[in-house]
């Protein structure tokens, strides 16, 4: 009887092959039905499983051993940063991947940080990235192997000297894209019970749970005929929505989530632009790309425009690029291109669609998803005409406020942001935390006191992560202006609300110990220190509250070992200063004094030196 019914309101939902699905009626699309991982798909699936764990989705994301490292095999080359004047060399013992940061001195090494790389990020089919995982805290390795010029260089992002060295945090955004379903601790920004290896099958199909136990209970579905509404087949689903399950991953630029949404709450089957908008800037007489603008590129494409393809029209997820014939897409494109029989057609997209450099990956050419006529005289970008979101056609004025505030603060500190989100924000509600993020971004601290004070905040609209960011920039600001106990207050309620961002616990210690209280801003440095060992902030503050206590010997210790962690750390050099000066140490205090002039010789401990 359990089976007849089920059957029935399969049945009653389902259609002919080449109809348009009813897609609302896909049982995984519940919020209940739990994902299972891919090993479950391969029971039934192996083939297929065997087939897609080779392409690029399949091999984004494992841990950073030689089986899975494009390293193995090549000269593991060391990079040089010139600007921060560190080296960066790869190693392997046994089949572990480790980094080596180091800075010479004539022939002496004068720094080393050894860090153990646990993922690799990236196929390989351009790049292996890396990270290193700490109690959870997932954080990028500053070094990237380029596999197709198999040469080593900076991530994106940490050239020109933006450095960061072991800071960038891999946050939910991040992992959402490169990875399967992971167990985001969501009280956190990038800390995680586990984390899967690779895309996975659900990415495309959605959860598993009910598909799997109905199969195991012979329950099956001529697919054939009858769509199998226990799991998204998206070859099913209407164009639009087939577009939407490439595009969530396959347009990168400035994503805005919905009210109440993750970037984990897409799911094949769902409309992506209820879930986020993602924009790009665009400009006049444009022709550059990046990395993964291949749906915004494709939009542009006639073919694309006087049809009704879409990227599986030539892509098949389940295969590798790197193993299809090189005829593969010339027949992909005789299926809609009548040539003559005789004409020798041959890499139709070397001409239509040719390999470039990006405009944000160095040390990689992808091919250029606009298909046409290209030339390579094209002229180069005119006038910024404004951020546009890419799978909405009709964004509301909040998530375009929202987009140009989180450019500015992410991507390019330009004013013409600023004042593009304020023109927004005014013609839309639901704003209180993105008016505090406004004015925080422009350092206009009396205008936001005075928003703050006239303005009355719906804190049940906002997400947690949200509400804290905002409330401890609100903190920021208030002890600035000397309003202590609402400072108090904010930077309290941001760390209760998000116990495991790390920065709101060092913000609030370093607002208690400013206040004199010793006592609570060791407590909130010390927990800070049991999540995460490695961040230098709580090393220098656990160090000035070691000297406050006379505790001098602990307090050498701490600060020496905030400088292990950054070699060039001004702020601990003029601690262990004032440690010297402290102890009566004339030697060690001018030790301390030309570290820093060597780090900085505009800093003024010139002046110091010269009284001493």
């Amino acid at each position: 009887m359990r089976y007849f019914a089920f059957l029935f309101f399969l049945l009653l939902f389902s259609c002919q092959e080449g109809e348009v699905s009813n897609y609302k009626a896909y049982l995984n699309l519940n919020d209940t039905v739990k994902y299972v991982g891919k090993e479950q798909c391969r029971m039934c699936h192996a083939e297929i499983y065997d087939s897609y764990i080779q392409t690029g989705m399949g091999r984004s994301f494992h841990y950073a051993t030689k089986q899975n490292s494009e390293l193995d095999g090549s000269l593991m080359p060391i990079i040089y940063d010139s600007i921060k004047n560190l080296f960066y060399e790869p190693f392997f013992k046994h089949d572990s991947l480790y980094i080596k940061e180091f800075r010479l001195k004539s022939k002496d090494t004068i720094h080393l940080l050894i860090k153990k790389i646990d993922y690799k990020i990236g196929s390989g089919h351009h790049t292996n990235s890396h990270i290193f995982e700490i109690n959870g805290y997932l954080h990028q390795i500053p070094y990237t192997y380029y596999t197709q010029e198999e040469i080593a260089d900076l991530p994106p992002g940490f050239e020109n000297g933006q450095n960061s060295r072991f800071t960038r945090e891999i946050g939910l955004e991040c992992m959402s894209c490169h990875n399967a379903k992971s167990d985001h601790i969501s009280l956190s920004s990038n800390k995680y019970n586990t984390v899967p290896q690779g895309i996975d099958c659900e990415r495309c199909h959605g959860p598993g749970e009910i598909h799997v136990k109905t199969k195991l209970a012979g329950e099956f579905i001529d697919t054939s005929k009858y769509i199998d509404y226990s799991i998204v087949n998206p070859s099913k689903l209407p164009l639009d929505l087939q577009f939407d399950v490439c595009q969530r991953c396959h347009l990168q630029g400035t994503s805005v989530l919905a009210e109440g949404k993750s970037f984990e709450s897409f799911k094949p089957g769902m409309n992506l632009e209820d879930v986020m908008d993602t924009y790009l800037p665009k400009f006049e007489d444009d022709h550059s790309f990046i990395m993964a603008s291949h749906v915004d590129r494709l939009k542009q494409s006639s073919c694309f425009q006087n049809s009704d393809m879409t990227c599986v029209t030539c892509h098949n997820p389940h295969k590798s690029v790197t193993k299809l014939e090189d005829s593969y897409f010339d027949a992909k494109c005789m299926q809609c291109h009548d040539l003559c029989e005789d004409e020798n057609i041959q890499n139709c997209t070397s001409c239509h669609m040719p390999k470039s450099s990006t405009t944000d990956i160095m040390h990689v050419s992808i091919t250029d998803h606009k298909i046409g006529l290209h030339s390579s005289n094209e002229s180069k970008r005119g006038k910024f005409l404004g951020l546009f979101a890419i799978n909405n056609n009709n964004p509301t004025d909040l998530s375009k406020a929202k987009a140009y505030l989180k450019r500015y603060e992410s991507f390019e500190a330009n004013n013409l942001y600023l004042d593009s989100a304020f023109f927004y924000l005014e013609r839309s509600d639901n704003n209180f935390v993105y008016y505090i993020q406004y004015y925080y971004l422009k350092n206009d601290r009396d205008g936001l006191i005075n928003y703050v004070m006239s303005n009355q905040l719906n804190d049940s609209i906002y997400t947690k992560s949200d509400l804290a960011l905002a409330f401890s920039r609100l903190g920021e600001v208030f002890f600035k202006e000397d309003l202590i106990t609402q400072a108090h207050n904010y930077h309290k309620r941001a760390v209760d609300l998000m116990p495991f961002v790390i920065d709101y616990k060092i913000k609030y210690g370093a607002f208690l110990l400013n206040n004199n209280q010793i006592y609570d801003a060791e407590i909130q440095f010390t927990n800070a220190l049991k999540l995460n060992p490695t961040i230098k902030e709580i090393y220098l503050n656990l160090g000035y509250i070691a000297i406050l206590k006379e505790n001098y010997q602990e307090a050498e210790r701490i600060l020496k070992h905030a400088i292990a962690v950054d070699p060039d750390y001004i702020l601990a050099y003029e601690n262990l200063v004032l440690l010297s000066q402290k102890r009566d140490d004339t030697k060690s205090t001018k030790l301390y004094l030309y570290k820093i002039l060597e780090i900085n010789p505009q800093h003024k401990a010139k002046s110091i030196l010269d009284k001493l």
